[in-house]
């Protein structure tokens, strides 16, 4: 063999040696998890998004944005269906009402039992039904990548426990999760129909000022 024939296979040997140490340093999935599920659980307050692709039949809404805090106060806007169309809404929950508001007039107030009936947005801090109890719920989990200080890893969620988080799911769901200073950044859930709901959170424990609206 060549001199430059040996140098570009010792280059090869080299990168393969690098990914298969990369792929080893890994961390463990349910170690991720597992801190994740305790990180969240002390969270006080975040920025969510949340979108749906495809058909859910017991969640109406296809996006929506907001605040929220973990005494279940929360102020954002989405983006409902009703009759085939996409109407954007502007929401306040505060104590015991929900206040809401659609593409004309001023805010209506509603009992805040009927934020379950378009999409409660406080279950995502909520410890027995948010996504510190799916971290902690999640089976066979891997970790496929972890770059610039983000985890990423893949899982399956039992239905009766995600379900508390997107309300109408009947199957298990094959999950993915981002996480970063163990914090969950990200997470993309998809059903066995194809469908997916992905939720974002950031902006961790800010002050979070809800008040009804005047």
């Amino acid at each position: 063999m060549s001199p430059r024939g040996a140098l570009i296979g010792s280059l090869l040997l080299a990168l393969a040696a690098g990914c298969s140490s990369s792929s080893q340093d890994l961390p463990a999935g349910p170690e991720v998890l597992e801190k994740s599920s305790t990180a969240m659980r002390s969270v006080t307050s975040t920025h969510f998004r949340i979108k749906v692709e495809g058909e859910l039949p017991d969640v109406a809404v296809k996006d929506a944005e907001g605040d929220l805090d973990a005494q279940g106060r929360s102020e954002g806007r989405a983006k409902v269906e009703q009759f085939g169309q996409l109407i954007e809404v502007e929401y306040v929950l505060v104590d015991s009402d929900l206040y809401f508001k659609g593409p004309t007039g001023g805010f209506t107030k509603l009992p805040a039992a009927l934020a379950g009936q378009v999409y409660d947005p406080t279950a995502i801090l909520d410890p027995e039904r948010g996504v510190a109890k799916v971290l902690a719920s999640a089976k066979d989990a891997r970790t496929v990548s972890a770059e610039d200080g983000v985890n990423v890893v893949e899982a399956t969620v039992p239905r009766d426990v995600v379900a508390g988080l997107v309300p109408g799911i009947d199957a298990d769901v094959a999950s993915r999760f981002s996480v970063k200073d163990d914090k969950l950044s990200g997470a993309v859930f998809t059903l066995p129909s194809g469908a997916k709901v992905a939720i974002d959170l950031a902006e961790f424990n800010k002050p979070v000022d809800v008040a009804p609206p005047a």
